[in-house]
């Protein structure tokens, strides 16, 4: 925080606000030797935010390490959960994102994800016995956050010089 002021006189108030920690547990996933009608257990991912003065934005991204399935489907469910993500996945390594939203102080949100190898009633041959894997990320809103009267909120745009 910097000011500069000119004449004899002045009065600076400054409030400062705290910006609890926010951590993360997601679990990962991965199989071998999979077979059509196969699916996961129900993995967490829960995003907490301590004692704060402000809110904090999330996001939670599945990535697939590998997934050589065209019959891969994910399902998310819970507090924050991206409802576009329940969807047959790409092969390859994909990223998809699972949940986002806004932890207030001291909330936590839960969410879960299952993946299914969907048994579609024709030759699957080529599939079985695959391996697949995949890790879940969570992260708070991307680059710097400015909170300030004007966006106590926070916003990304850096504010302008007075």
């Amino acid at each position: 925080f910097t000011t500069s002021m000119g004449g004899t006189q002045g009065t600076v108030n400054a409030t400062t606000a705290k910006l609890g920690s926010s951590s993360f547990t997601a679990e990962s996933v991965s199989a071998t030797a999979v077979l059509p009608g196969w699916t996961s257990e129900a993995k967490n991912v829960t995003v907490t935010l301590g004692e704060s003065d402000v809110d904090v934005n999330y996001t939670c991204v599945l990535t697939m390490t590998a997934n050589p399935l065209t019959d891969l489907k994910l399902a998310v469910a819970g507090d924050g959960a991206v409802a576009a993500a329940t969807k047959t996945l790409a092969t390859g390594e994909t990223e998809t994102k699972i949940a986002e939203g806004t932890l207030k102080s001291g909330e936590s949100k839960t969410m879960t994800y299952t993946l299914t190898f969907t048994e579609t009633g024709t030759a699957q041959d080529g599939q079985q016995g695959a391996t697949i894997a995949g890790v879940v990320k969570c992260s708070t809103a991307a680059g710097t956050v400015y909170y300030n009267a004007a966006n106590p909120g926070g916003t990304t745009e850096k504010p302008k010089a007075q």
